[in-house]
């Protein structure tokens, strides 16, 4: 099980500069610690659909998340969530960031995200809910228990979940096949958005 920086950001800069200098180009002061919620590699295979970088200032006040998401195609974009004025974020706020990159080939271009998120010192959670033009489309969540990154736990993570990478990737394709199934409209893949980084706005 492990994490390789190539597999974040532009795949070259150390990941909490990288966060950082993101968060700088966009007007946030990100100058405190930085959490990355993501999933590992598992016997030397990784594919993270979403990945969520805690951005806060040296008083330890979060001030933006960026969500990192990856497609089937090997392609990248992050959705930098923050306050217009750079106040800290509050717990649960919905944030929302327009559609701007290709997930899904059942799904068009279009609509919004809307996201939330609730850290506590044990546990975190993070709603993605998507939204068309008629209104929810699709509601997700992933959340989790924080426990330290110590040999215990990555143990018991590995041996508990061996095939938890491949079994994400397996469940997506599932999920496809029974939608082209049901004949559910398939949408080509555009060209990928020209700015690696969209602000989300309220």
């Amino acid at each position: 099980m492990s994490l390789r920086t190539a597999a974040h950001g532009d795949g070259r800069t150390p990941l909490a500069d990288w966060a950082r200098g993101l968060c700088a180009q966009a007007g946030v002061d990100a100058d405190g610690a930085i959490w990355l919620h993501t999933f590992p590699r598992m016997l030397g295979y990784a594919f993270k659909p979403v990945s969520f970088w805690f951005c806060h200032r040296a008083d330890g006040a979060p001030i933006a998340v960026i969500a990192e998401v990856n497609n089937t195609f090997g392609e990248r974009h992050c959705y930098l969530l923050a306050e217009p004025d750079g106040s800290p974020l509050p717990q649960g706020r919905e944030m929302r960031a327009r559609k701007v990159f290709h997930v899904s080939p059942f799904c068009s271009v279009e609509g919004s995200y809307r996201f939330r998120f609730f850290n506590r010192p044990d546990r975190a959670l993070a709603r993605i809910d998507y939204h068309d033009a008629d209104g929810p489309l699709l509601l997700t969540s992933l959340s989790g228990e924080l426990v330290p990154a110590d040999r215990a736990a990555g143990r018991r993570a590995l041996f508990g979940q061996p095939l938890f990478t491949v079994g994400v990737v397996a469940r997506i394709h599932w999920q496809a096949l029974k939608l082209w199934l049901a004949r559910v409209p398939f949408h080509r893949k555009p060209e990928p958005p020209e700015a690696f980084v969209s602000r989300g706005d309220r």
